[in-house]
């Protein structure tokens, strides 16, 4: 378990006296800028990185690389609208199948986002976690479109324009029971959560009056799930009394209650937000002097998401090797990065039967795109794994591996990757170590390596090992190296990103 910022400190007599944990992270012969580090730079900000990715992130500097990741996610276009994006009710009619269809299409456009732009769509996946709405609630397919667009649109913007736009989405309203808010009957869900888990956190700088307050100025929009039609504002169903909210009173609109939250309250929200991202993206216990300085950075930045994500995944502490391989992966990235690291493409060898199967084999693991367990999302890192759950993450990872080993184009992806990885070696010895690297992002105990050249080998005679007439050039490479894969989902090793 990763140490704290001081036990870090103390532990370290190669650290000047003075630490500055979120200074630019500059490679040294200690901590040197290597594969596995950029490697471990990738596999937080999205699903992995293919070979290719991880030796044109070593011609870079670390800071040049993570502007180049995030800029690049930021300066993407919203979601381009599918087909049915606006579809209300009557045009479904009474087609069961038809929004079933929609939905798996959506769950495989996010998930195919994550496998080849990373960094915006998992960012918006830890978006879905915070700002949670579950799409079994309504069954509205145009509100799903609009729930998946405002988690893409802002998902590395200004985080105060993000919170006051999901709280109108016609998801949030009917989820959060905001369609029930009207003047004489405040409904107090939505304010409730609006302050403990989307901004300030639990217990953290408020009162039951607050959020009696709070849902007063909230009351107004409203969403039908009848018709699935866009969200809209009632203005006789807003109570236009004086409300209270923080100790201050003022006939606060929905607008003005949220900027009370960002004035009044900017302390919490400045320390709640980084804590949460840093848990999502670097450990689950969150060292207190890191979250300090990027809740500066997010306040003086006036909410903006960029500076402050930039502050955190540029920096020494980031790229610690006691964080690198330190996290329980979620099903879908035990699953989907699978995929990822075999340089495997859509639509030429990735089909939307594996997306679909990747996407069952989550939920089955209880990670279901558009459905977080309640309002308070998954639970992370050890609750992910069990003694059920484990063996089902080794049958559906071992599914996933043979699936590969049917496309013959990704055989030749596997060989290229071991051949570059090796520089044309034709030693076992060197050559499992060097794809466990790629695949694990750390080295095995000599008894599993051991095993693991084992499975490698298997079903070559020896002797040719010995004479050195094998090598990578085989027909049976690929399906050696899919074997050694077979193993290696099997040891916890796999199970930590």
């Amino acid at each position: 378990m990763p140490a704290s910022h001081t036990d870090f400190a103390k532990s370290n007599s190669t650290l000047p006296p003075v630490f500055d944990p979120l200074a630019p992270y500059v490679p040294s012969a200690s901590k040197p800028w290597n594969a596995r580090r950029v490697a471990h730079l990738y596999r937080r900000l999205g699903l992995g990185a293919t070979h290719t990715q991880i030796q044109q992130g070593l011609q870079m500097s670390p800071s040049a690389l993570v502007d180049q990741l995030l800029d690049n996610a930021a300066s993407l276009a919203p979601p381009t609208p599918t087909n049915w994006a606006n579809w209300n009710a009557n045009q479904y009619g009474n087609d069961l199948p038809l929004v079933i269809s929609h939905q798996r299409e959506l769950k495989r456009r996010w998930l195919l986002d994550m496998l080849n732009e990373g960094v915006r769509s998992k960012m918006a996946f830890f978006w879905h976690d915070h700002f949670v709405v579950q799409l079994s609630g309504h069954m509205c397919n145009a509100w799903l479109w609009d729930y998946y667009n405002l988690l893409h649109k802002h998902a590395l913007g200004n985080f105060k324009n993000f919170a006051l736009d999901i709280g109108k989405s016609p998801g949030m309203l009917h989820y959060l029971n905001g369609n029930l808010n009207v003047a004489g009957q405040p409904n107090e869900n939505y304010a409730r959560e609006l302050m403990e888990l989307f901004t300030m956190g639990e217990s953290n700088g408020y009162t039951q009056a607050d959020i009696v307050g709070m849902a007063r100025a909230l009351t107004g929009w409203t969403s039908d799930d009848d018709d699935c039609d866009p969200s809209w504002f009632n203005a006789s169903k807003h109570d236009n009394g004086q409300k209270t909210i923080f100790g201050q009173t003022s006939n606060y609109s929905f607008e003005a209650a949220h900027d009370l939250i960002f004035t009044v309250r900017s302390e919490q929200v400045s320390h709640y937000i980084p804590e949460k991202i840093y848990k999502w993206y670097v450990y689950q216990h969150a060292d207190s002097v890191v979250v300090d300085g990027l809740a500066n950075t997010f306040k003086s930045a006036n909410w903006e998401l960029l500076p402050m994500l930039k502050r955190l995944f540029k920096s020494e502490h980031f790229f610690e090797e006691q964080f690198i391989c330190a996290k329980i992966k979620s099903p879908l990235e035990a699953f989907a990065s699978l995929l990822k690291m075999v340089g495997a493409t859509y639509p030429a060898q990735i089909t939307d039967h594996w997306l679909n199967e990747v996407n069952y084999y989550a939920y089955i693991l209880h990670q279901e795109l558009f459905e977080p367990p309640n309002v308070a999302g998954w639970k992370e890192h050890r609750n992910w794994i069990n003694e059920s759950t484990l063996s089902l993450r080794w049958k559906y990872a071992a599914a996933i591996v043979n699936s590969i080993g049917q496309n013959y184009d990704i055989h030749s992806n596997l060989r290229a990757m071991a051949l570059d990885l090796t520089n044309g070696s034709n030693d076992p010895g060197v050559i499992v170590p060097a794809l466990i690297d790629f695949f694990l992002g750390q080295s095995l105990q000599p008894i599993h390596l051991q095993a693991a050249i084992g499975y490698f080998k298997a079903g070559i005679p020896e002797n040719y090992f010995l004479d050195g007439s094998w090598n990578l050039y085989w027909d049976e490479a690929p399906e050696q190296i899919l074997n050694l894969l077979l193993y290696l989902t099997k040891l916890p090793e796999y199970q930590l990103t």
